[in-house]
């Protein structure tokens, strides 16, 4: 199964520019152009600018993508240098990356979406109205880039409220509030508490298992009763400005 969320994707070598130089994908949409594709950002805090991802269709459009599973092509199982820089390609899996993440969403003001299918293509999404990392910090590696979310919707049921405040965690950044590393022990990296609720960065598992946290998890959706057979979970995470 794949992920079937209105998203059309474009062919990795198409490349759209916009006329202006845009802050984010909200900034993009607002110039006038609606297709979905890679555009070059500029964020206030990274002047130099990279690519990104624009959903320019869902739920009005204008979303920034920052993460994104939908077929297991990417292994996710990795350290803080990835994590923090990012991995993967742009039109398919991939992390944008913490710092990235960080200078576009320091001063708030965004809304943070989560689309999800499984096995089934049953599907699923869960909003944030707010939505940060590394909000107001100085230093945000050396803080961990916290992530801030608050004022749930949507219909997937709310599996990331009790991983706000956290830092994030990989295998050889243990940051969280257990005796073990959430990300080693769940083979996954996220900003786990004492570990999880939500592991979107989890293994990509296909076929039945018997341990649930170390796959691609949403615990307020993928643990009905109705669902927990289920292989694999796609994920697609991205954030909105409201403030543009």
């Amino acid at each position: 199964g794949s992920v079937r969320s209105g998203v059309a994707m474009v062919p990795s070598h198409v490349l759209v520019h916009a006329s202006v130089q845009p802050r984010d994908c909200s900034d993009v949409l607002a110039s006038g152009v609606s297709v979905d594709g890679v555009y070059s950002v500029f964020p206030t805090h990274d002047p130099e600018g990279f690519m990104v991802y624009c959903d320019l269709s869902t739920d009005g459009g204008g979303w920034t993508v920052i993460q994104r599973r939908e077929d297991g092509s990417m292994n996710f199982f990795r350290g803080w240098e990835a994590y923090r820089d990012g991995f993967g390609t742009t039109t398919g899996e991939h992390w944008l990356g913490l710092h990235r993440i960080y200078t576009l969403t320091r001063s708030g003001g965004y809304e943070l979406r989560i689309d999800m299918a499984d096995f089934d293509n049953a599907t699923a999404f869960a909003c944030y109205s707010d939505f940060s990392v590394g909000r107001d910090s100085v230093n945000p590696e050396e803080d961990g880039y916290p992530l801030t979310v608050d004022g749930y919707s949507g219909t997937a049921g709310d599996s990331l409220l009790k991983h706000s405040g956290m830092r994030f965690t990989t295998k050889d950044r243990d940051q969280d509030q257990s005796e073990n590393n959430c990300a080693a022990y769940y083979q996954g990296a996220w900003w786990y508490r004492n570990c999880h609720t939500s592991n979107l960065n989890g293994q990509y598992l296909r076929g039945g298992h018997a341990s649930y946290a170390d796959g691609v998890e949403w615990s307020s959706w993928t643990e009905v009763p109705a669902r927990n057979s289920r292989s694999h979970l796609d994920a697609w995470l991205w954030f909105w400005n409201q403030s543009p």
